[in-house]
């Protein structure tokens, strides 16, 4: 037994630093995935599969229901997620910044002890969101400027004790996912624009470019599975795991031109806004077209470690998996025009499987104050060159802090995470659209970002 603390409390002081050493300014954004929706869970850095005694935790774990004190129950929190970014092309050196940066985050939980050995518990949260709007004068728009992710859970736990030491948890509910997405996209006006001879040919040259946002929205309802378990390895020592399953889903979409008027370009490699030329023909005989409608959030797997140190201190290490490669979301609108089918050139590169660290510290001052802080750390899902400032993808990692505040026969919750993710330049987003289509520059742009994410909320235990 020994041994296996030995090992556990070396594992933990190698990674604190490594951790630490992620918490510089060139770090500044966030992953599709949110820590937690619930203000404890939030301080913790998304820590704590293995933090009996926790309703916030029992969130993260089924298994630890039966670890709660009390016959019944709940917390009720909101909070609010906030994400910018900043692209900056190297050839313009002109940044620009994103809109759409706010979201609510609601988070609801409620637990039962039927007994000594059996806890049910229900669980309200947002596992995934990711949100942005891009300003119109960066060329980022003709690959996608507007994407809107947002996933919302509902589910029943089950926690089981087996042993004393020993229990384990499942989860059954269902998710509803809401998607949005757009993109800048140009059509050819023909010279000749009567019924008839609308099409750019040979002998209808276009005489310049009108560019026309489209856009998307779509929602699907998915089914979610989890299940854990606790292992009390000694009186001050906890290992626990836990898995949350892939959610699949169709998100039919349904696409139109956005409320933005359109302009209109010249026909050369350096296209400039025009006027004296007239789309609305040529507009009125083009149309919106769908993207596609699969949307799949990945498969994730946590094991955690944790020590009671003494009655003041508690920590906890946490190492995920995410199966990125499942990822899945829908393409972006296209539109069609009397010249033809006019799509998104380079669509948004795959995703790949990941691990991740989360390491949290629980101090109690005393019978009514309780301190927390997190870091955490992921590794990147995608490669430097697919990095864009819609999905992101790059290696990332969040500080957090909180506390709890004995009050009015409950306690009172606050949590707080900067979140983050390493500046990249990738050569595929800086690109221009002028008679021949999509040309990229070759240029790169730097892609930058910022992260915030809090809650407060209250608990009570009857």
């Amino acid at each position: 037994m020994a041994r296996r603390i030995t090992m556990s409390r070396g594992l933990a002081t190698s990674a604190a630093p490594g951790l630490l050493g992620l918490t510089s300014p060139v770090l500044t954004a966030q992953t599709i995935a949110t820590p937690a929706s619930d203000p404890v869970s939030i301080s913790r850095s998304g820590a704590g599969v293995a933090y009996g005694k926790s309703l916030e935790a029992a969130a993260l774990n089924p298994a630890l229901l039966p670890t709660l004190e009390g016959r019944f129950q709940f917390f009720l929190a909101a909070g609010q997620e906030l994400e910018s970014s900043q692209t900056t092309p190297k050839s313009s050196q002109r940044t620009v910044y994103s809109t759409d940066r706010n979201r609510f985050l609601p988070a609801f939980g409620l637990a039962w002890k039927l007994g000594k050995s059996v806890g049910l518990g229900i669980k309200v949260d947002t596992p995934f969101l990711r949100h942005s709007r891009l300003n119109a004068e960066t060329p980022i728009r003709f690959l996608g400027d507007e994407l809107d992710l947002k996933a919302q859970r509902v589910e029943m736990q089950l926690g089981f004790a087996l042993r004393n030491d020993f229990s384990i948890g499942l989860g059954v509910g269902f998710v509803k996912i809401d998607t949005a997405s757009g993109a800048s996209l140009r059509g050819l006006i023909p010279k000749d624009q009567t019924t008839g001879a609308t099409g750019v040919s040979g002998t209808n040259p276009s005489e310049g470019l009108f560019e026309q946002r489209v856009t998307q929205k779509g929602s699907a309802t998915a089914p979610s599975f989890s299940a854990g378990f606790r292992w009390a390895i000694a009186p001050r020592w906890t290992l626990a795991g836990a898995y949350q399953s892939t959610i699949r889903g169709t998100a039919t979409q349904t696409a139109r031109f956005a409320d933005e008027p359109y302009r209109i370009f010249d026909n050369l490699h350096d296209s400039t806004p025009v006027t004296g030329l007239d789309a609305r023909t040529v507009l009125g005989l083009s149309r919106a077209v769908a993207g596609t409608d699969k949307i799949a959030l990945p498969a994730r797997v946590a094991v955690g470690v944790r020590q009671r140190v003494n009655q003041v201190f508690t920590w906890e290490l946490d190492v995920r998996y995410t199966q990125g490669t499942q990822f899945e979301f829908p393409s972006m609108p296209s539109m069609a025009t009397p010249s033809g089918v006019v799509r998104v050139a380079y669509p948004s590169g795959p995703f790949t499987n990941s691990v991740g660290l989360s390491l949290l510290g629980e101090l109690k001052l005393s019978k009514t104050w309780v301190v927390r802080g997190g870091l955490s750390l992921d590794q990147s899902s995608r490669k430097d060159e697919d990095v864009e400032p819609l999905l992101g993808g790059q290696r990332s990692s969040g500080f957090s802090i909180g506390f709890g505040w004995q009050v009015a026969s409950g306690e009172l919750n606050f949590g707080y995470q900067l979140r983050q993710a390493q500046d990249q330049d990738p050569v595929n987003l800086d690109g221009f659209w002028d008679v021949s289509g999509y040309r990229r520059a070759n240029a790169t742009t730097r892609v930058e970002g910022m992260g915030h994410i809090f809650s407060i909320g209250f608990k009570k235990i009857f």
